[in-house]
């Protein structure tokens, strides 16, 4: 293959997306809102990742932010909490910190199943957050099998991800007062649109 050739090739894969040497792409989800926006900033102070981010609904529908990650404790599955979020691989040496629903794996059950939290943002609103996420990065997966990429190690660069839910499919007549949360499932994962920051370096 010529060198003109494999400097095209190279050009059209990261457009596209993709770092040759690490295959690390963003997640986008399944569902595309349009009018709304995502706006992030990481920052690396001391012993810790500060993230800033804001969600601004400019569609005419009424959409769901997830907000809160269910956490573990002496085995046992805790309330869901604004302070937690799931840390996991995204391809090659880059890491995933995100508030998100995920499909469910085949063949896999829970005695109960983790639900997020979210924050009901309606037409014309915003959401505005601040996440601490101490270093160095502690793996944090909803499930754990090869459904959900692993931490890397090392890990180079990270990623900040967050879910917006379309909920209208799932709930035609309007999300009741009373559901503040969502399981994961396949139909969650269906309903959502993923936004992610640009790459920060560790």
């Amino acid at each position: 293959m010529t060198t003109t050739r494999l400097m095209l090739l190279a050009s059209l894969l990261t457009a596209g997306g993709l770092m040759l040497g690490g295959c690390a792409k963003a997640p986008e989800g399944e569902r595309e809102i349009e009018g709304v926006r995502f706006e992030s900033e990481i920052t690396r102070t001391g012993g810790a990742l500060e993230v800033s981010y804001r969600v601004v609904n400019d569609a005419d529908t009424d959409v769901y932010v997830v907000d809160s990650v269910p956490t573990y404790a002496n085995g046992a599955l805790q309330p869901a909490s604004a302070d937690t979020v799931y840390v996991l691989g995204s391809g090659g040496s880059r890491a995933e910190v995100s508030k998100r629903v995920f499909a469910l794996p085949d063949d896999k059950s829970f005695a109960q199943m983790p639900a997020v939290g979210w924050v009901k943002l309606a037409a014309g609103e915003e959401l505005k957050r601040d996440v601490r996420v101490p270093l160095p990065l502690e793996e944090y997966r909803p499930f754990d099998d090869d459904s959900v990429p692993e931490l890397p190690d090392p890990v180079e660069e990270v990623i900040f991800c967050v879910g917006v839910l379309d909920l209208r499919d799932l709930y035609p007549d309007g999300v009741p007062a009373e559901v503040t949360g969502l399981a994961h499932s396949d139909s969650a994962a269906e309903s959502q649109q993923i936004f992610c920051s640009e790459p920060e370096e560790l």
